[in-house]
């Protein structure tokens, strides 16, 4: 269980993203993952895409169709579409937290989406591959 010491010593500016890298490390396709994510009219249209097409699909279309992020989805699956839906620029914790319960909105959800919790479930992916994004140069300082 995570103490109230524990909560602030997680950086909500820590940022997170989907790492391409990481696919190809693993030798698995992010390109046939999202592509899933597709929206129907999306499905329709889709040819052979890259990964940067099939996010910026994802994000000027898909993501803003009912159903695209739904309270009874996993959270990492809600996180891994949040970051489709953003173009996967890496988000900071606090943004996620804050993204999500719009997501949800008043669905009266009673979901722990706590900034520590979602620490812990981005820290153990080992699905979508979601990694903590690299330090800005003004952060390192």
């Amino acid at each position: 269980m995570t103490t109230e010491q524990d909560s602030d010593n997680i950086e909500p500016r820590l940022r997170y993203f989907i790492d391409l890298d990481w696919y190809q490390q693993q030798e698995r396709c992010f390109a046939t993952l999202a592509a899933s994510r597709l929206c129907p009219t999306s499905r329709k249209k889709e040819k052979a895409k890259s990964e940067a097409a099939l996010l910026r699909t994802i994000k000027q279309c898909c993501s803003k169709r009912d159903g695209f992020i739904t309270p009874n989805m996993p959270l990492l699956e809600m996180i891994f579409r949040l970051l489709l839906a953003n173009g996967n620029q890496p988000l900071e914790l606090g943004q996620m937290h804050e993204q999500l319960q719009k997501w949800l909105g008043d669905m009266n959800n009673s979901r722990d989406l706590s900034i520590p919790k979602l620490k812990r479930i981005l820290d153990s992916d080992r699905y979508y591959g979601l990694r903590p994004a690299p330090l800005m140069e003004e952060e390192k300082t």
